[in-house]
Protein backbone atom coordinates (compact mmCIF):
# COMPACT_ATOMS: atom_id res chain seq x y z
CA UNK A 1 0.00 0.00 0.00
CA UNK A 2 1.31 3.50 -1.48
CA UNK A 3 0.34 5.60 1.88
CA UNK A 4 -1.16 3.91 4.86
CA UNK A 5 -3.30 6.09 6.63
CA UNK A 6 -1.42 6.87 10.52
CA UNK A 7 -4.29 5.34 12.59
CA UNK A 8 -4.67 2.26 10.00
CA UNK A 9 -4.25 -0.40 12.45
CA UNK A 10 -6.67 0.63 14.87
CA UNK A 11 -9.71 0.97 11.88
CA UNK A 12 -9.04 -2.69 11.59
CA UNK A 13 -9.11 -2.86 15.26
CA UNK A 14 -11.99 -1.23 15.10
CA UNK A 15 -13.53 -3.00 12.58
CA UNK A 16 -12.90 -6.57 14.29
CA UNK A 17 -14.01 -5.75 17.91
CA UNK A 18 -16.90 -4.30 16.39
CA UNK A 19 -17.82 -6.95 13.69
CA UNK A 20 -18.02 -4.62 10.84
CA UNK A 21 -19.06 -6.98 7.48
CA UNK A 22 -19.30 -5.84 3.55
CA UNK A 23 -22.16 -7.28 2.31
CA UNK A 24 -21.06 -10.22 0.03
CA UNK A 25 -22.63 -8.89 -2.97
CA UNK A 26 -20.38 -5.59 -2.55
CA UNK A 27 -17.75 -7.83 -2.18
CA UNK A 28 -19.26 -9.53 -5.61
CA UNK A 29 -18.73 -5.84 -7.33
CA UNK A 30 -15.48 -5.04 -5.70
CA UNK A 31 -13.67 -8.51 -6.45
CA UNK A 32 -15.55 -7.82 -10.54
CA UNK A 33 -14.68 -4.18 -11.35
CA UNK A 34 -11.61 -4.06 -8.95
CA UNK A 35 -10.10 -7.29 -10.33
CA UNK A 36 -10.54 -6.97 -13.84
CA UNK A 37 -9.53 -3.24 -13.83
CA UNK A 38 -6.42 -4.10 -11.77
CA UNK A 39 -5.97 -7.57 -13.65
CA UNK A 40 -5.67 -5.48 -17.30
CA UNK A 41 -3.62 -2.34 -15.89
CA UNK A 42 -1.21 -5.05 -14.45
CA UNK A 43 -1.19 -7.24 -17.93
CA UNK A 44 -0.08 -3.62 -19.66
CA UNK A 45 2.52 -2.67 -17.37
CA UNK A 46 3.85 -6.08 -16.97
CA UNK A 47 4.43 -6.94 -20.78
CA UNK A 48 6.81 -3.97 -20.74
CA UNK A 49 8.55 -3.54 -17.43
CA UNK A 50 8.32 -7.59 -16.07
CA UNK A 51 11.61 -10.19 -17.67
CA UNK A 52 14.53 -10.07 -19.09
CA UNK A 53 13.72 -7.61 -21.98
CA UNK A 54 12.52 -4.68 -20.33
CA UNK A 55 10.67 -1.70 -22.27
CA UNK A 56 9.14 1.59 -21.66
CA UNK A 57 5.77 1.84 -21.14
CA UNK A 58 4.07 3.41 -24.76
CA UNK A 59 2.06 6.48 -24.48
CA UNK A 60 -0.88 4.59 -25.99
CA UNK A 61 -0.36 2.01 -23.41
CA UNK A 62 0.08 4.69 -20.18
CA UNK A 63 -3.16 6.25 -21.64
CA UNK A 64 -5.05 2.55 -21.50
CA UNK A 65 -3.71 2.62 -17.61
CA UNK A 66 -5.27 5.85 -16.60
CA UNK A 67 -8.69 4.90 -18.06
CA UNK A 68 -8.58 1.96 -15.86
CA UNK A 69 -7.06 3.65 -12.82
CA UNK A 70 -10.09 6.24 -13.82
CA UNK A 71 -13.06 3.43 -14.16
CA UNK A 72 -11.67 2.11 -10.13
CA UNK A 73 -11.89 5.73 -9.34
CA UNK A 74 -15.54 5.54 -11.12
CA UNK A 75 -16.73 2.35 -9.35
CA UNK A 76 -16.11 3.16 -6.18
CA UNK A 77 -17.74 6.69 -5.83
CA UNK A 78 -20.54 4.83 -7.67
CA UNK A 79 -20.47 2.29 -4.76
CA UNK A 80 -20.34 5.16 -1.91
CA UNK A 81 -23.05 7.26 -3.72
CA UNK A 82 -25.39 4.08 -3.35
CA UNK A 83 -24.28 2.74 0.17
CA UNK A 84 -23.39 5.60 1.69
CA UNK A 85 -27.12 7.15 2.46
CA UNK A 86 -27.45 10.31 4.97
CA UNK A 87 -29.39 9.00 8.17
CA UNK A 88 -31.79 10.99 9.72
CA UNK A 89 -31.21 12.74 12.75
Amino acid sequence: MCNPLNNEEKIYEVIEDEHLDISPVIWQLIDHHLGNDLYIISLIAGSHVVGKDKDPIPVEQGEKIIKYCKEINHFFKKLRAVTNKPTAH
